[in-house]
């Protein structure tokens, strides 16, 4: 069979942030007509202002969630425009005014990751407002009233859209997480491939992994809250406990996957594998887009075609010498759990199909234990009120970065200069200096090209087409921000430049300017995010004390043939995210500085004999489930001690006779104990330095 592979832009073009992105552009749009027809154009501009300010923090969610989330957003917004109108009058007050704000947008950001749009809406609203000419008290009274205005109707909108696609959203991100298992089956393919590299295919399967995670929690966001029985919203919410299912399956074979890949004679098997593994993600992928026109989704009539070659290759190959049958019983048994991982996808179709299925997925699990709580309280701020804290850090570096860039604004001239250095401090700036640097170099390529298309624009479009080229870049912005910032900067630089044109359109485009106020911009975040860092090494003890604890209380659960399902997967659910976490650590590193790299192959280390200590884990709950006697208790009690060895702390050397789960959990402590020192050695060079 042929190695079908989806296009790269399949995950880029479908999914919740192109509907999400749509509808933000006709909800600012919309506002902009009005405010122009009603105000005139520029000095509807406010209003304008106003909605892309209040859109900031439109993300998918539930209606619910997002009322939340935009009204809270919107507060933090008219506070933070408040204050700088009423501290421009003198130029000091409005530097420290500038730099309070941006460290209590920093700080914010110590809520969790989804707080980072809610830090934005503080800080980007303020430089919008630093654009305005310097008016008389009652005209900046009535565009802060204008900029409320179009905030508060862009609200409603934004509220009334979320409830009228609720359906289509629902199915969209139930496509999104189907598709990344799909993806993550073709990584697992790799894993099995003699012929791959194994550490790169492997590395490549966590990282997947590691995305799949991320699709998962803003599956529970959207699918499991409240989903009425007997439902389409319950076949969906029933689908991420059939995708686990399937991905539990998926790790559990990968538990001797070196013994698997050296097995003599395994070859034609392990190409079988791989063969069924690749249709099982084209028959997903297949799932993932019908699911989106019919809510009775099918799978291709050839389906189990490839299940039975894998099979009838393993039974053909049943009784090998007698020196290689170790490898091949461990062959046997991956074969098995990778037949029943695709045979998940199956029960998938079923449970999209039928409302009894559905029911009998969910089982007595209570859905609502699942669903990502936020946090609004500010009293989980304090914790990051400490001088080790990276968010601290983050927001004293941000706070200056902004306030040198207010400053340097001053010597360029006219205040379109200082609006642009500071939007791209804004937005470029991050908690750490891995993702700062991959946004420096996106926000600089994205403006390049998007002076480009603006200034093609300016020269031969009229004003009507200019205007509906402007709803495009805002749409093309929201959709891509997380997914590809060098896009929505494209879209950001053809947005400002366009909208500065229709304001004065008599004006000759500041193309060549905005260019390099980008790169003045670019230059002093790259500055700044060397000002009192926080490197990935600093939280290496606390990663790797959470991701031991997560598997201890993993382990717990796992090998209990009487755990409640609901406890089971809970446990699952927070040692894939410790997992994870990990895996980001190691991307974000990996770009840091050379000097800043401390542990980070102790780190992939790590990675890859906790991904091994899972597998073998999975392995045994699906043996248990079989009917398999669990370990005795001097082994559990074993593993519990392992795992609860303090870091640095040497572990015991295995005993021959130890069984394979006792050797795994002794490899992961004995790899976070490396990883620990190697970061540790790193916080010790740094004090030497200081």
């Amino acid at each position: 069979m042929p190695r079908w592979r989806p296009p790269d832009f399949t995950r880029m073009l479908v999914g919740q942030h192109i509907v999400n992105g749509v509808s933000v552009g006709a909800g600012v749009l919309m506002i902009a007509l009005a405010a122009s027809a009603i105000f005139g154009f520029a000095a509807g501009q406010p209003a304008t202002l106003g909605a892309i300010s209040a859109s900031i923090s439109d993300m998918p969610s539930s209606w619910r969630e997002k009322a939340r989330t935009l009204s809270f957003g919107f507060a933090l917004a008219l506070i933070s425009t408040s204050a700088i109108q009423l501290a421009l009058p003198w130029p000091p007050v409005a530097l420290a005014t500038i730099g309070l704000i941006a460290f209590l947008s920093g700080m914010i950001t110590g809520w969790g990751r989804w707080a980072v749009a809610l830090g934005m809406q503080m800080l980007i609203p303020l430089v919008f407002v630093l654009g305005f000419p310097r008016e008389t008290p009652a005209v900046a009274l009535k565009i802060q009233a204008l900029f409320a205005l179009g905030g508060l109707v862009y609200i409603a909108f934004a509220l009334l859209a979320t409830i009228v696609t609720d359906a289509s959203a629902r199915r969209l991100v139930a496509s999104e997480t189907i598709r990344e298992l799909a993806i993550y089956l073709r990584a697992v393919a790799a894993v099995f491939d003699p012929d791959a590299d194994f550490e790169q295919a492997y590395g490549s399967a966590i990282r997947q992994q590691a995305m799949l995670s991320e699709q998962l929690q803003s599956a529970r966001s959207a699918l499991l809250d409240r989903p009425p029985p007997g439902s389409e919203r319950m076949r969906l919410a029933a689908t991420i406990g059939v995708l686990l299912d399937a991905f539990d399956a998926l790790v559990a074979a990968q538990s001797e996957v070196t013994k698997v890949r050296a097995a003599p004679g395994s070859a034609p098997l392990l190409t079988q594998i791989g063969e069924a593994l690749r249709v099982g993600a084209l028959d997903l992928t297949h799932l993932s887009l019908e699911i989106l026109t019919t809510d009775r989704p099918t799978l291709p009539p050839d389906h189990q075609r490839a299940i039975d070659a894998m099979r009838r290759e393993a039974e053909r190959q049943r009784e090998p010498e007698a020196a290689h049958a170790e490898a091949w019983a461990a062959l046997t048994a991956a074969t098995e759990r990778l037949a029943l991982a695709l045979g998940h996808i199956r029960r998938l179709e079923r449970t999209l199909s039928d409302d009894r299925a559905a029911e009998a997925a969910i089982g007595g699990v209570d859905l609502a234990a699942f669903l990502p709580r936020r946090s609004y309280a500010w009293s989980t701020l304090r914790q990051h009120v400490r001088i080790a804290s990276p968010v601290l850090r983050y927001s004293v570096r941000l706070a200056l970065a902004m306030m040198a860039g207010a400053v340097v604004a001053q010597f360029l001239g006219d205040s379109g200069h200082g609006n642009w250095v500071l939007l791209t401090i804004a937005v470029v700036m991050r908690a750490n200096y891995g993702l700062t640097k991959t946004r420096r170099d996106d926000r600089v390529i994205g403006t390049l090209i998007g002076c480009v298309v603006a200034a093609g624009a300016v020269a031969w479009a009229p004003a009507g087409v200019l205007v509906a080229v402007q709803g495009l870049a805002v749409v093309v912005i929201h959709s891509f921000v997380r997914l590809n910032y060098r896009l929505s900067s494209v879209g950001a630089s053809v947005m400002a430049l366009v909208s500065l044109h229709l304001i004065q359109p008599d004006l000759p485009a500041p193309i060549v300017a905005r260019l390099a106020d980008t790169l003045v911009g670019a230059a002093i975040a790259e500055l700044f995010s060397f000002v009192w860092p926080s490197w990935e090494f600093v939280d290496a003890p606390g990663i790797a004390r959470r991701l031991l604890a997560r598997l201890a209380s993993f382990t717990d659960v796992a090998l209990n043939a009487a755990a409640p399902t609901q406890d089971y997967r809970l446990a699952r659910k927070n040692v894939i995210e410790a997992i994870a976490a990990l895996s980001d650590s190691a991307g974000r590193m990996s770009v840091e500085p050379v000097a800043a790299r401390k542990g980070l192959e102790e780190m992939a280390a790590l990675l890859m004999a906790a991904h091994g200590y899972i597998a073998r884990l999975s392995a045994a709950r699906l043996d248990i489930r079989a009917g398999a006697p669990p370990p005795d208790a001097q082994t559990r009690a074993r593993l519990q001690r392992l795992l609860a060895l303090k870091g640095g702390e040497a572990p015991p050397d295995a005993p021959e006779a130890a069984a394979p789960l006792v050797i795994a959990a002794l490899a992961v402590v004995a790899a976070a104990g490396v990883y620990q020192r190697a970061a540790r050695s790193g916080r010790d060079e740094r004090k030497a330095d200081a």
